[in-house]
């Protein structure tokens, strides 16, 4: 057997193996659609269902997520199946929940002072992988990285 067959063989075995093979798959199939160089990554600085605030008390079922890219810096509240917050940026105008497919799967216009409130669809279920794409009135594009409902 071909040495390179022998591998991809071992590699196909691990990542069935593992617990998030099939969210690395989704990510890196929605990386080879993303067709925007331009566009800015913006970075999870915040999330306390991973890392949990100290010294706060509960928020009940809500979760907070805080992404910054450079000029931009997204507050974002996930409570009873709505994306509420604020977007801190120059001229914001559209905000969009995109799928592990990258559809766009719910969109909103962010009012003058960056505030959205966005319905997540009945169909995207606690733990579903989504992202964030934030248009503004020049046209750049601000992705938010991957995170779970």
């Amino acid at each position: 057997m071909d040495p390179d067959e022998v591998l991809l063989g071992e590699l196909a075995e691990a990542l069935a193996e593992a617990s998030g093979a099939d969210d690395v798959a989704a990510v890196g199939r929605s990386l080879w659609s993303w067709h925007d160089p331009d566009a800015q990554l913006a970075d999870l600085v915040s999330d306390p269902a991973v890392e949990p605030l100290a010294g706060v008390r509960s928020t009940g079922d809500a979760r907070l997520l805080r992404f910054t890219a450079e000029g931009v810096g997204i507050d974002l509240e996930l409570l009873d199946g709505h994306l509420r917050g604020l977007v801190v940026s120059p001229a914001p105008r559209t905000l969009a929940l995109h799928d592990a497919t990258g559809t766009i799967v719910a969109d909103t216009e962010l009012d003058a002072s960056g505030w959205f409130d966005l319905a997540v669809p009945a169909g995207l279920g606690r733990g579903t992988l989504v992202r964030l794409g934030l248009s503004d009135n020049a046209g750049n594009q601000t992705w938010t990285a991957w995170f779970r409902l």
